[in-house]
């Protein structure tokens, strides 16, 4: 693509219908503009601190079906957050049925983890699943590993599909998929 492909920031036309940046799925919680916080607090959201930054937790509450019910009333970092994808697609490096079909697929995904355990869809249990499961799967006897390896294998593949297609990498993130307990900012 020619750099007369690129789009718009607005552009946010893979976004309707996605909401995997809102609902849990692809992190635990979203870093809050300094001073927004009074307004995520009357809007009903809980609040959680570290020593550097304020967060609330994912999944939001205003988030239905991939849209947000208070779009035109969104808070900052729901304004400005791009995920991988969106950034290709802005970028012209995606075209819109392309990023399209990676939605799609992101969500069949994680409707496949969600089906053997509801709770996985959101990032946080989707991480004690896996561990849960591992562990387990050390325990069985081979003959018996058939459906918890397939559990754990449909996390993976949700997992590294999300990586590849929507996480951000270190330094572009304003969401977080865990806190950071090492010290450093990112």
């Amino acid at each position: 693509m020619t750099s007369a492909s690129v789009r718009p920031v607005d552009d946010t036309a893979p976004c309707v219908g996605c909401g995997l940046c809102c609902n849990g799925t692809l992190y635990l919680r979203a870093k809050v503009t300094p001073g927004e916080e009074p307004r995520l607090i009357d809007h009903g959201l809980d609040l959680t601190s570290d020593d550097e930054r304020t967060y609330f937790r994912l999944p939001c509450k205003y988030e239905s079906c991939g849209r947000c019910t208070i779009y035109k009333d969104r808070f900052d970092i729901c304004r400005s957050f791009r995920c991988a994808l969106l950034r290709r697609y802005q970028a012209g490096e995606v075209e819109l049925d392309e990023a399209r079909e990676k939605v799609e697929k992101a969500l069949h995904l994680l409707s496949v983890v969600k089906a053997d355990e509801p709770a996985a869809g959101l990032f946080v249990e989707r991480n004690r699943v896996r561990q849960e499961l591992s562990e387990r799967l050390q325990s069985l006897e081979p003959a018996e590993r058939g459906a918890v390896s397939r559990r754990l294998l449909n996390i993976i593949a949700l997992d590294s599909y999300l990586e590849r297609w929507f996480r951000n990498k270190k330094g572009q993130v304003e969401w977080e998929e865990e806190p950071d307990t090492s010290g450093s900012s990112s």
